[in-house]
């Protein structure tokens, strides 16, 4: 086997690409971010509604907890919306999942030595 012909040789298994993808999908840092602003924003706007007055007089009578808690989940929503209209490339997680797997391969020949 010459060099070439090495290095175009993946290292992992289409099952290990697969899962890769899935796993990076999953965990997705807009994913995340939405889950966080999603549950704030049911917090918050539950706190609106049971208590719409708390902050009445700093806030002239609006309903700041409501907005806020409306707002963040609308954010919250639109973040899980971009996730699944762009998700993460495959080609890109699989390259970075390779270079992984080559330097997980050389350190632990280096290891061996």
């Amino acid at each position: 086997m010459t060099d070439e012909t090495q290095e175009t040789k993946s290292l992992l298994t289409q099952a290990e690409k697969d899962q890769a993808v899935k796993a990076a999908r999953t965990n997705d840092l807009r994913r995340l971010i939405a889950i966080l602003f999603v549950i704030y924003g049911v917090i918050v706007t539950i706190v609106g509604i049971v208590a719409p007055n708390m902050n009445g007089a700093d806030t002239n009578g609006i309903a700041i907890n409501l907005w806020t808690g409306i707002i963040m989940l609308v954010i919250g929503i639109l973040f899980e919306v971009w996730c699944r209209v762009k998700p993460l490339s495959a080609d890109d997680i699989i390259a970075s999942a390779e270079e992984s797997a080559r330097k997980a391969q050389v350190k632990h020949e280096g290891d061996k030595k």
